[in-house]
Protein backbone atom coordinates (compact mmCIF):
# COMPACT_ATOMS: atom_id res chain seq x y z
CA UNK A 1 0.00 0.00 0.00
CA UNK A 2 1.30 3.80 -0.99
CA UNK A 3 1.75 5.68 2.02
CA UNK A 4 2.03 9.33 2.04
CA UNK A 5 3.39 12.29 4.54
CA UNK A 6 0.78 14.77 6.37
CA UNK A 7 2.27 18.17 7.50
CA UNK A 8 0.49 19.00 10.79
CA UNK A 9 0.15 22.74 11.64
CA UNK A 10 3.12 22.44 14.04
CA UNK A 11 5.47 21.29 11.25
CA UNK A 12 5.24 17.95 12.47
CA UNK A 13 5.21 14.65 9.53
CA UNK A 14 3.03 11.97 10.26
CA UNK A 15 3.03 9.07 7.17
CA UNK A 16 -0.08 7.08 6.55
CA UNK A 17 -1.46 5.07 3.80
CA UNK A 18 -3.16 6.83 0.77
CA UNK A 19 -6.91 6.96 0.77
CA UNK A 20 -7.33 8.07 4.77
CA UNK A 21 -9.66 10.84 5.09
CA UNK A 22 -9.19 14.54 6.26
CA UNK A 23 -11.33 13.99 9.14
CA UNK A 24 -9.08 11.05 10.01
CA UNK A 25 -5.74 12.91 10.00
CA UNK A 26 -7.21 15.50 12.10
CA UNK A 27 -8.82 13.01 14.81
CA UNK A 28 -5.51 11.21 14.68
CA UNK A 29 -3.36 14.56 15.56
CA UNK A 30 -5.89 16.06 17.49
CA UNK A 31 -8.58 13.63 19.41
CA UNK A 32 -12.39 12.96 18.43
CA UNK A 33 -13.30 16.00 20.19
CA UNK A 34 -11.45 18.26 17.58
CA UNK A 35 -14.25 20.76 16.89
CA UNK A 36 -13.25 21.24 13.68
CA UNK A 37 -15.81 21.43 10.24
CA UNK A 38 -13.73 20.91 7.66
CA UNK A 39 -10.18 20.96 6.57
CA UNK A 40 -7.26 23.03 4.32
CA UNK A 41 -5.32 20.69 2.05
CA UNK A 42 -2.48 22.95 0.96
CA UNK A 43 -4.06 25.84 1.83
CA UNK A 44 -7.31 24.86 -0.18
CA UNK A 45 -10.49 23.96 1.99
CA UNK A 46 -11.61 20.97 1.86
CA UNK A 47 -14.20 18.37 3.26
CA UNK A 48 -13.40 16.73 6.06
CA UNK A 49 -13.98 13.31 3.88
CA UNK A 50 -11.93 13.92 1.18
CA UNK A 51 -9.43 11.67 0.72
CA UNK A 52 -5.78 12.03 0.28
CA UNK A 53 -3.55 10.43 -2.05
CA UNK A 54 -0.31 12.14 -1.81
CA UNK A 55 2.04 14.12 0.73
CA UNK A 56 0.30 17.42 1.72
CA UNK A 57 -0.41 19.92 4.32
CA UNK A 58 -3.26 19.11 6.79
CA UNK A 59 -4.92 22.16 8.68
CA UNK A 60 -8.19 21.17 10.69
CA UNK A 61 -10.62 24.55 10.65
CA UNK A 62 -12.47 25.01 13.44
CA UNK A 63 -15.79 26.01 14.09
CA UNK A 64 -14.71 28.70 16.38
CA UNK A 65 -12.99 30.84 13.53
CA UNK A 66 -14.79 32.95 11.19
CA UNK A 67 -14.11 30.54 8.13
CA UNK A 68 -15.46 27.07 10.36
CA UNK A 69 -18.55 29.44 11.30
CA UNK A 70 -19.24 30.33 7.35
CA UNK A 71 -19.08 26.46 6.22
CA UNK A 72 -21.55 26.01 9.34
CA UNK A 73 -23.77 28.59 8.42
CA UNK A 74 -24.07 27.39 4.60
CA UNK A 75 -24.39 23.62 5.77
CA UNK A 76 -27.41 25.10 7.82
CA UNK A 77 -28.67 26.61 4.76
CA UNK A 78 -28.81 23.09 3.45
CA UNK A 79 -30.59 21.35 6.14
CA UNK A 80 -33.02 24.61 5.59
CA UNK A 81 -33.59 23.86 1.90
CA UNK A 82 -33.95 20.22 2.64
CA UNK A 83 -36.80 20.60 5.18
CA UNK A 84 -38.61 23.36 3.17
CA UNK A 85 -38.74 21.04 0.33
CA UNK A 86 -40.39 17.75 2.49
CA UNK A 87 -42.87 20.47 4.30
CA UNK A 88 -43.42 21.76 1.08
CA UNK A 89 -42.91 19.81 -1.93
CA UNK A 90 -43.90 22.34 -4.21
CA UNK A 91 -41.10 24.72 -3.40
CA UNK A 92 -38.33 25.22 -5.53
CA UNK A 93 -34.87 26.41 -3.66
CA UNK A 94 -32.77 28.78 -5.59
CA UNK A 95 -29.93 30.50 -3.54
CA UNK A 96 -28.87 29.85 -0.34
CA UNK A 97 -26.02 31.67 1.42
CA UNK A 98 -24.15 32.08 4.77
CA UNK A 99 -23.52 35.53 5.63
CA UNK A 100 -22.24 37.81 8.26
CA UNK A 101 -24.80 36.92 11.04
CA UNK A 102 -26.15 33.87 9.79
CA UNK A 103 -27.81 32.18 6.50
CA UNK A 104 -30.71 32.36 4.66
CA UNK A 105 -32.17 30.17 1.62
CA UNK A 106 -34.96 31.83 -0.98
CA UNK A 107 -37.58 29.93 -2.41
CA UNK A 108 -40.08 30.12 -5.04
CA UNK A 109 -43.26 28.85 -3.19
CA UNK A 110 -46.37 30.23 -2.11
CA UNK A 111 -46.21 32.69 1.33
CA UNK A 112 -45.22 31.25 4.91
CA UNK A 113 -46.08 33.31 7.91
CA UNK A 114 -43.84 33.88 10.39
CA UNK A 115 -45.88 30.96 12.79
CA UNK A 116 -44.83 28.34 10.11
CA UNK A 117 -41.54 28.74 11.09
CA UNK A 118 -41.68 26.35 14.09
CA UNK A 119 -42.84 23.45 11.80
CA UNK A 120 -39.71 23.90 9.71
CA UNK A 121 -37.63 24.38 12.64
CA UNK A 122 -38.92 21.04 14.18
CA UNK A 123 -38.52 18.97 10.53
CA UNK A 124 -34.88 20.40 10.50
CA UNK A 125 -34.14 19.26 13.99
CA UNK A 126 -35.75 16.26 12.99
CA UNK A 127 -33.14 15.62 9.95
CA UNK A 128 -30.35 16.57 12.01
CA UNK A 129 -31.08 13.53 14.35
CA UNK A 130 -30.89 11.62 11.58
CA UNK A 131 -27.28 11.92 10.96
CA UNK A 132 -27.67 11.88 7.20
CA UNK A 133 -24.04 11.26 5.68
CA UNK A 134 -23.37 14.66 4.07
CA UNK A 135 -21.71 13.52 0.20
CA UNK A 136 -19.74 15.83 -2.34
CA UNK A 137 -20.71 14.14 -5.90
CA UNK A 138 -18.98 15.35 -8.83
CA UNK A 139 -21.23 15.39 -12.10
CA UNK A 140 -20.92 16.53 -16.07
CA UNK A 141 -23.07 19.50 -17.03
CA UNK A 142 -25.31 16.78 -18.89
CA UNK A 143 -25.72 15.11 -15.01
CA UNK A 144 -26.34 18.44 -13.52
CA UNK A 145 -29.00 19.52 -15.60
CA UNK A 146 -30.79 16.20 -15.35
CA UNK A 147 -30.98 16.31 -11.75
CA UNK A 148 -32.26 20.38 -11.91
CA UNK A 149 -34.34 19.48 -14.90
CA UNK A 150 -37.89 20.67 -12.63
CA UNK A 151 -35.96 23.67 -11.43
CA UNK A 152 -35.20 26.51 -13.43
CA UNK A 153 -33.57 28.53 -10.81
CA UNK A 154 -30.56 25.77 -10.63
CA UNK A 155 -30.58 25.32 -14.84
CA UNK A 156 -29.80 29.56 -14.83
CA UNK A 157 -27.13 28.87 -12.67
CA UNK A 158 -25.25 25.86 -14.02
CA UNK A 159 -26.23 27.60 -17.56
CA UNK A 160 -24.06 31.14 -16.69
CA UNK A 161 -21.57 29.57 -14.21
CA UNK A 162 -19.81 26.55 -16.19
CA UNK A 163 -18.47 26.39 -19.63
CA UNK A 164 -20.00 23.70 -22.03
CA UNK A 165 -18.82 20.41 -21.28
CA UNK A 166 -17.51 21.24 -17.91
CA UNK A 167 -18.94 19.66 -14.64
CA UNK A 168 -19.76 20.78 -11.20
CA UNK A 169 -20.56 19.00 -7.73
CA UNK A 170 -23.52 18.50 -5.87
CA UNK A 171 -24.27 18.24 -2.15
CA UNK A 172 -26.31 15.21 -1.21
CA UNK A 173 -27.72 14.36 2.39
CA UNK A 174 -30.41 11.42 2.33
CA UNK A 175 -32.55 11.62 -0.67
CA UNK A 176 -31.70 15.30 -0.80
CA UNK A 177 -29.00 17.10 -3.42
CA UNK A 178 -28.05 20.42 -4.11
CA UNK A 179 -25.98 22.36 -6.65
CA UNK A 180 -22.82 23.78 -4.59
CA UNK A 181 -19.36 23.87 -4.80
CA UNK A 182 -18.46 23.21 -0.35
CA UNK A 183 -17.28 22.69 1.49
CA UNK A 184 -19.96 21.49 4.09
CA UNK A 185 -20.11 19.52 7.19
CA UNK A 186 -19.71 15.98 7.21
CA UNK A 187 -23.39 15.10 8.72
CA UNK A 188 -26.41 16.91 9.73
CA UNK A 189 -25.83 15.49 13.51
CA UNK A 190 -23.25 18.49 13.34
CA UNK A 191 -25.76 21.00 13.25
CA UNK A 192 -28.06 21.03 16.28
CA UNK A 193 -28.59 24.12 17.51
CA UNK A 194 -30.38 26.74 15.32
CA UNK A 195 -32.64 29.37 15.26
CA UNK A 196 -35.14 30.64 12.33
CA UNK A 197 -35.46 34.27 12.91
CA UNK A 198 -37.40 35.42 10.28
CA UNK A 199 -39.04 35.18 6.62
CA UNK A 200 -39.76 37.83 4.21
CA UNK A 201 -39.35 38.28 0.42
CA UNK A 202 -36.94 38.89 -2.35
CA UNK A 203 -36.73 39.64 -5.53
CA UNK A 204 -34.42 36.60 -8.03
CA UNK A 205 -31.08 38.03 -8.63
CA UNK A 206 -32.36 41.14 -6.52
CA UNK A 207 -34.09 42.18 -9.70
CA UNK A 208 -37.77 43.71 -9.26
CA UNK A 209 -38.22 43.20 -12.45
CA UNK A 210 -38.04 39.06 -11.92
CA UNK A 211 -40.20 36.54 -9.57
CA UNK A 212 -40.43 37.51 -6.16
CA UNK A 213 -39.03 34.65 -3.72
CA UNK A 214 -39.38 33.51 -0.12
CA UNK A 215 -36.61 34.37 2.16
CA UNK A 216 -36.12 32.68 5.77
CA UNK A 217 -33.35 33.66 7.99
CA UNK A 218 -31.44 31.37 10.34
CA UNK A 219 -28.91 31.47 13.19
CA UNK A 220 -26.74 28.30 14.02
CA UNK A 221 -24.01 28.15 16.36
CA UNK A 222 -21.94 25.45 17.26
CA UNK A 223 -23.22 24.68 20.70
CA UNK A 224 -26.11 25.24 22.74
CA UNK A 225 -24.49 27.53 24.89
CA UNK A 226 -23.54 29.67 22.32
CA UNK A 227 -26.73 29.75 20.70
CA UNK A 228 -28.21 30.96 23.60
CA UNK A 229 -25.66 33.42 23.97
CA UNK A 230 -26.52 34.91 20.35
CA UNK A 231 -30.02 34.75 21.01
CA UNK A 232 -29.68 36.95 24.50
CA UNK A 233 -27.31 39.26 22.53
CA UNK A 234 -29.97 39.83 19.39
CA UNK A 235 -32.73 40.72 21.82
CA UNK A 236 -30.76 42.89 23.81
CA UNK A 237 -29.66 45.02 20.89
CA UNK A 238 -33.53 44.37 19.88
CA UNK A 239 -34.60 46.39 23.07
CA UNK A 240 -32.05 48.87 22.73
CA UNK A 241 -33.31 49.69 19.42
CA UNK A 242 -36.92 49.72 20.48
CA UNK A 243 -35.84 52.54 23.25
CA UNK A 244 -34.41 54.22 20.69
CA UNK A 245 -36.98 54.23 18.38
CA UNK A 246 -39.58 55.46 21.09
CA UNK A 247 -37.71 58.17 21.61
CA UNK A 248 -37.05 59.63 18.77
CA UNK A 249 -40.69 59.19 18.01
CA UNK A 250 -41.62 60.75 21.03
CA UNK A 251 -43.65 57.32 22.44
CA UNK A 252 -42.35 57.17 25.92
CA UNK A 253 -39.56 59.13 28.09
CA UNK A 254 -37.28 57.69 30.67
CA UNK A 255 -37.72 59.88 33.86
CA UNK A 256 -34.64 58.77 35.77
CA UNK A 257 -35.94 60.29 39.04
CA UNK A 258 -38.61 57.45 39.07
CA UNK A 259 -35.86 54.55 38.52
CA UNK A 260 -33.14 54.41 36.47
CA UNK A 261 -33.87 52.31 32.51
CA UNK A 262 -37.85 52.69 33.12
CA UNK A 263 -40.10 53.44 30.29
CA UNK A 264 -43.14 55.91 31.44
Amino acid sequence: MAMIDITLPDGTVNEYAAGITCGEVITDALGKKHGCVAAKVDGSQRDLTSTLDKSCSVVGISSQTDEGMHILRHSAAHLLAQAVVELYPNALPTIGPAIDRGFYYDFAMEPIAQSDLKAIEKKMQQLARQNLAVERVELDQASLREHFETNPYKLEIIDERLEAGHGSTIYTQGNWYDLCLGPHVASTSKLMHFRLTSVSTAYWRGDQDREQLVRIYGLVEPSKEALKATLNRLEEAKKRDHRKLGKDLQLFHIDEEVGQGLIL
